[in-house]
This record gives structure tokens, C-alpha cells and sequence, in this order.
């Protein structure tokens, strides 16, 4: 079996399109931060955004456990309990907030547009922290936030999401990671569906901790109860994305781990990472032969590393001369 997947594609729709018409596989995966923005006007982004958190800041200062889309439902039904001020910010708000959420609905129903006349192969979608919960979109017969498909002899489980709050998006209409602490014990939906479903490849947009979920200057952000879950199993496969910046590929007891990072272009406090980054996986009886980490750039595709996974470790197979990724950053020890 061949897959290809795709993670943080953050609105990069010329590329998406380049790589259902121009690769071939038995599967296609893309993994969370599917849409960049919710509108396609950057300043229209800016009063999204600006309008959002000043509605936080109002709720900081009150201390409501609120969403925004919920504080301002309650100041538009009853405004006479509010200031004048924090009604009107309410409309604005609500009113954008309509906007982005079908913008965003627009894109997906692009998305599903390109997928349905380029795509030859089954796709499989989870949303992530830059999108919407994708059973509101078209995109929602793909979904597989908290479900398992099989392919192939093989189950696939997926969970999506992040546990950060996301500028700019209906967080109302948001995935929403259930992972916390309470009492001094860590909760954590995604490691009790993965110990139930019991998947052989786990796809996730946030990372288990420790397992290339490494930011700079901030270190390891990764899911605790995933970790946990994995400690305890060894599925074939864990794909997954969301930490750009801690790319790489590792394999550890029968379980390979992937991150090619992002196939959408972003620009972040780490600067610009233009991206085009995917993967090539290639299963044979249930286990990872092969990895290869790829790049499509205005539509030239390189295959840039090769990475051989049938031994206890990944190793080198091959590298292209002049590839932007180093082999030894790219390829992890335990």
C-alpha cells in the first residue's frame, strides 16, 4: 500500500490541486490545518480578529467561562443587562463571525470540488486547530475526527485538532481537543479512543509528546495521553503535524513516526516556511518498508530523502544532492 499524506496545507489550494493530478496512491491523507484564514481579504482577517479578541478581553476582565459566539448571544437576547458598548461589539462580532464561518464552508466546498475531479484514490480528512469541525463542511463524508476506516487489512483512527485557541477562527465551530488537568490527573479524550478503536495507524494533527512536537524556544508540546497510549501499544504508523518546525521521520520498538511538515505556505514567529512538504509511506504486511519525504514547488516534485524502515531503525537510503532537508535532521534516533 501507498499513501500520501499531507499535513498543515493552510490554504494552499494550487498545490493541493498539483498533487491529486499528478501522483498516484492507494490513499490520500490530510492531516489538520486544512484552511489558513476564514476570509480570503486580509484586512476583513484583521477585523475578524481584532473583533474576537476584544470580546476575550471583555471576558477576561468579567470572568466569564464563555465563548465569545455564547457572551454575545446572551448580550444581543438581553441588552439591557450590558453597556451600550459591549452590545455593539456584539454585532460586529456575531456579524463577522457569520462571514468567516461561511468563507471557510466556501473553501471546504473548494476543497471537496478539487478532490472529487482530480483525485483517483480514496481521501481521508481531520481538521485541526486552523479549521472548522469538518461535519459542518463538505468535506464531512472524508472526516475522521474521533472514527476509524479500514483499508488494506489495516485500521486507520484519527483524532484532530490542538489544544490552542486559533485567532481568527469560529471557535464556536472549531474541533476541540479534550485534554486537560483536573485534581492533579491528566484527562484525555483522544488517549481513551485510541485505547478503544486500537488502530494500526494513528492519524492525528497534534502530536504525542515527545514525538516531533518540539517547538524553539518553547520545547515539547505534545499530547500526554497519546504518549501514554503509545507507550502502551505499537501501532505501524503515527502521522502527524501541527509543530512545522520538528520535521522528521523515527522509528522506535514496531511503530514509525512521521511529520514532513507543512505542505502550506505560513509565515510564523520562526519566520517564512514556504513549504510544499509531503510524504510517500509504503506499507507491505501490516509494517512501514519505506518513507520518503517530498516536495512540490510551482509544480516541479523531488523526491528529497529516502528512508528505509524495515529495521529496528529508519536509515538512509537516498538523498537528493542538493535537498533543502538534511538527512540527519530529518532521519531521528531513538
Amino acid at each position: 500500500m501507498k499513501i500520501i499524506y499531507l499535513t498543515d496545507i493552510h490554504d494552499g489550494l494550487h498545490g493541493l490541486k498539483a498533487i491529486l493530478q499528478n501522483t498516484e496512491a492507494d490513499l490520500y491523507l490530510f492531516s489538520g490545518d486544512i484552511i489558513y484564514k476564514a476570509f480570503f481579504s486580509y484586512d476583513r482577517i484583521i477585523e475578524f480578529c481584532g473583533a474576537q479578541e476584544e470580546i476575550y478581553y471583555i471576558l477576561n476582565e468579567t470572568k466569564e467561562d464563555l465563548t465569545p459566539f455564547d457572551f454575545t448571544t446572551r448580550a444581543i437576547r438581553f441588552p439591557e443587562k450590558f453597556k451600550a458598548e459591549v452590545v455593539e461589539k456584539s454585532h460586529i462580532y456575531r456579524d463577522l463571525y457569520k462571514k468567516a464561518a461561511k468563507t471557510m464552508k466556501d473553501k471546504y466546498e473548494i476543497i471537496e470540488g478539487l478532490i472529487r475531479k482530480y483525485a483517483r484514490s480514496p481521501v481521508y480528512c481531520l481538521p485541526g486547530n486552523y479549521d472548522l469541525d469538518l461535519q459542518y463542511t463538505e468535506l464531512y463524508e472524508r472526516d475522521i475526527h474521533r472514527k476509524s476506516f479500514e483499508m488494506g487489512g489495516m485500521k486507520f483512527s484519527g483524532y484532530g485538532g490542538a489544544p490552542v485557541w486559533t485567532s481568527g477562527i469560529p471557535e464556536k465551530l472549531a474541533v476541540v481537543f479534550h485534554e486537560y488537568n483536573r485534581n492533579g490527573r491528566n484527562y484525555s479524550e483522544p488517549e481513551d479512543f485510541f485505547r478503544e478503536e486500537l488502530p494500526q495507524i494513528c492519524v492525528i494533527h497534534n502530536p504525542a509528546y515527545g514525538f516531533m512536537d518540539k517547538i524553539p524556544g518553547v520545547g515539547n508540546i505534545g499530547s500526554q495521553g497519546i504518549r501514554r497510549y503509545l507507550d502502551d501499544f505499537s501501532p505501524a504508523l503515527v502521522v502527524s503535524g501541527h509543530v512545522h518546525e520538528d520535521q522528521g521521520v523515527l522509528k522506535k520498538k514496531n511503530t514509525v513516526y512521521l511529520n514532513p511538515s507543512n505542505f502550506g505556505a505560513v509565515d510564523s514567529v520562526h519566520g517564512h516556511q514556504a513549504g510544499g512538504f509531503y510524504a510517500e509511506v509504503f506499507l507491505e504486511s501490516d509494517q512501514v518498508t519505506t518513507v520518503n519525504l517530498c516536495r512540490v514547488i510551482e509544480n516541479q516534485f523531488e523526491e528529497l530523502i529516502s528512508a528505509d524502515c524495515t529495521e529496528n531503525s529508519a536509515k538512509l537510503k537516498s538523498q537528493k544532492s542538493d535537498s533543502p532537508v538534511l538527512a540527519e535532521d530529518f532521519i531521528r534516533g531513538v
